[in-house]
């Protein structure tokens, strides 16, 4: 076998390793921010039965099932702020941290600071979501709000603008752990 010296492996960029297996959560939080992405899965498991489901009706019956396109549009939101704070404890958002990288190399407490910033700022935007989102919900919750074709599919609103509002408080308070820990980091000067 010729080795071919002039082909290298792509560079990510300066302190960038590929993501390892997720950390064990080390607090009560820590755990709720698992078990939410867990219910986040098990509703994507839960979507594609139904769209499965739908399709085959659709094909092998000519009769799909009732309220599945509602389902799904309301259900794709859930996921997302169920996963959300568990993909913040895990780091695992898509980021571009290319100033970071250069400001850190130069002065990595400011760097440390930056980063801080940024989490604080994602934690007032979930912070704001929660705050906007809770009267939409209650509204919901006593006006009996659905989505679907009255007196045959109604899917009630309530429960998912519920789970925005709990993802995004647990969003919210995740991203003020990550910015107390970023606060706190200690390295060279």
């Amino acid at each position: 076998m010729v080795s071919e010296p002039h082909l290298q492996q792509a560079d990510d960029g300066p302190g960038v390793d590929p993501p390892g297996p997720p950390a064990r959560p080390d607090s009560m939080f820590g755990w709720l921010a698992v078990g939410l992405s867990v219910i986040g899965t098990l509703l994507i498991v839960i979507m594609t039965v139904a769209v499965n489901t739908d399709i085959l009706g659709r094909d092998l019956f000519n009769h799909p099932v009732a309220g599945v396109t509602e389902f799904i549009g309301l259900s794709i939101v859930a996921v997302v702020f169920l996963q959300m704070a568990n993909t913040a404890r895990e780091t695992r958002h898509i980021n571009n941290d290319l100033i970071i990288a250069v400001v850190h190399r130069y002065s990595p407490p400011l760097a440390r600071k930056i980063h801080a910033l940024f989490e604080l700022v994602a934690a007032i935007l979930f912070g704001l979501i929660v705050w906007f989102v809770w009267p939409i919900f209650v509204a919901n919750y006593y006006g009996g709000y659905f989505k679907g074709t009255l007196g045959y599919v109604e899917i009630p609103l309530w429960p998912f603008n519920g789970i925005v509002v709990i993802g995004a408080a647990a969003a919210a308070i995740q991203h003020l752990v990550l910015a107390w820990r970023a606060s706190r980091e200690r390295g060279e000067a």
